[in-house]
């Protein structure tokens, strides 16, 4: 009785192992039989999507003929994108097993910002792939090409704020929270100087609370992440750049200069503040307007030094940011001026 038992235990075995291996294999129908799907698009050209868009709005939709490839199996389709009609780089908009695509203008954002760091105008090419089976499998058909031109909309946050040990001490009501500055005329950009406590971590949010918040946009310059906190390996004056386009934030030694006839003339980059304990000081040479400005080696302000301005108004450091020209402030030959970043206070 034992051996019979274990007979039929071996040939359930191998029935399962041979029914396993027969189900994994799918035979197909012949090939001259098989159907492709035809692409349908029902999608305006050369709309604008800006801050006012309903993004879960639909604008239209794709739709297909269902594939056929003689079997019963379900059929993987995607919806592949380009920008360009041979699709030398085709990248997945989508994948379904239905034979419709609702195209929302979320959708056709965000993949018009795989290739866009900017609102600007954009021409997607897509294309239907099916292959047989869930997990793609099989013969590949491809469908004629489609194309959408319309203008995408990149978004930044009209505010960052930067909050760490040295700032506001993690404490989002504190009075030491940072606002970091728009850059003159660049969307997407910020700055800021302050002076940094060496392995102080810190990092940043688009508003004052613990939501949202990042210590890295993709690529990190001059700065290491340790425990989840951004920080430096030396105290001193650093400059924070913020480039949310080219998802990148660059850390280094501050660059203040003053400019104008107060400090010999309009060349820019040749009269920097310098470093005197934790506040930065110039002494100007003439008398004339206070002109005070930033600079960082990841800006592209080039020779527009007023993109990062500021001046001294009342004892505080006022920001230009995304304003035009600020209040003068005349300034005689021989005066020092004195600049507290962390206390957003300066002396003449």
């Amino acid at each position: 009785m034992k051996k019979l038992n274990i007979l039929i235990i071996t040939a359930l075995c191998l029935f399962t192992v041979t029914s396993c291996n027969d189900g994994d294999r799918i035979e197909l129908g012949n090939e001259s039989s098989y159907i492709e799907p035809v692409l349908t698009q029902t999608i305006p050209q050369n709309f604008v999507i800006d801050i006012d868009t309903d993004l879960t709005e639909a604008i239209g939709t794709w739709t297909w003929t269902k594939a056929d490839y003689g079997v019963q199996s379900p059929v993987l389709y995607t919806l592949e994108m380009s920008l360009d009609e041979n699709f030398e780089d085709p990248q997945i908009l989508t994948t379904t097993n239905s034979t419709t695509i609702e195209a929302t203008y979320d959708l056709l954002n965000k993949a018009a910002l795989e290739y866009k760091t900017e609102s600007s105008p954009i021409t997607l090419y897509l294309r239907l792939k099916s292959n047989l089976g869930t997990a793609g499998k099989g013969p590949v058909f491809y469908s004629e090409t489609k194309s959408i031109a319309f203008t995408c909309y990149v978004a930044y946050p009209k505010e960052v704020y930067m909050i760490g040990g040295d700032f506001g001490n993690w404490t989002w009501s504190a009075a030491g929270i940072v606002s970091m500055v728009p850059v003159n005329g660049k969307p997407g950009e910020f700055w800021c100087v302050r002076y940094f406590n060496a392995n102080n971590g810190f990092k940043w949010a688009p508003v004052k609370e613990w939501k949202g918040d990042f210590n890295s946009l993709g690529t990190n310059v001059g700065y290491t992440i340790s425990d989840g906190n951004a920080m430096v390996a030396t105290s001193g004056f650093y400059s924070v750049y913020i480039d949310y386009p080219n998802k990148k934030i660059t850390i280094e030694p501050a660059q203040v200069y003053g400019i104008g006839d107060t400090f010999g003339g309009w060349e820019s980059g040749k009269y920097p503040f310098k470093a005197n304990g934790t506040v930065m000081e110039l002494t100007s040479t003439g008398s004339g307007e206070l002109r005070i400005y930033a600079n960082s080696s990841a800006s592209s302000i080039g020779g527009d030094w007023w993109r990062m301005e500021f001046v001294i108004l009342n004892g505080k450091i006022a920001y230009r940011a995304n304003g035009g020209d600020q209040d003068r402030v005349q300034v005689k030959a021989g005066e020092k001026i004195t600049l507290d970043f962390n206390a957003g206070t300066g002396t003449i």
